[in-house]
Order: structure tokens, then sequence, then C-alpha cells
């Protein structure tokens, strides 16, 4: 008796993951209201390494010093 229910068990999830892995994406999705192209892309900061010191610009030092 449970070897019958793992063998069913097993099945389903094999035929439920592999149509998963066949599933095709949705090409024509309609776009989400209020986004534009420039919101759909993601910001990107770099941020210097934690054992690097950190260093001003030229234009920092030259105001900072007047």
């Amino acid at each position: 008796m449970l070897d019958l229910r793992l063998v069913t068990t097993s099945t389903a999830m094999l035929i439920a993951m592999m149509a998963v892995a066949l599933a095709e994406p949705v090409k024509d999705k309609a776009p989400v209201a209020g986004q534009s192209a420039t919101e759909a892309r993601p910001i990107r900061v770099v941020l210097p390494a934690p054992w690097e010191p950190a260093t001003r610009s030229q234009g920092e030092t030259t105001q900072a010093s007047k």
C-alpha cells in the first residue's frame, strides 16, 4: 500500500515538473499601466569596496578648501 502511494505521488510530481519545464512564457503580455521603459530598468549603484579608503573627487576638495 505504501509503495503504491509512493509511486503515484512520484509520478504525479514528475508529470507536474515536466509540464512546468515545457510551458512557454507569455510573449504577448500587455504592458503595465504607468510604467515606462526607463522605469522598468534596474538602477545600478557602484559602491566602493569596504577595504578601499573613501576618496573625494577633485571638485569636492576644491570647494571644501575655499
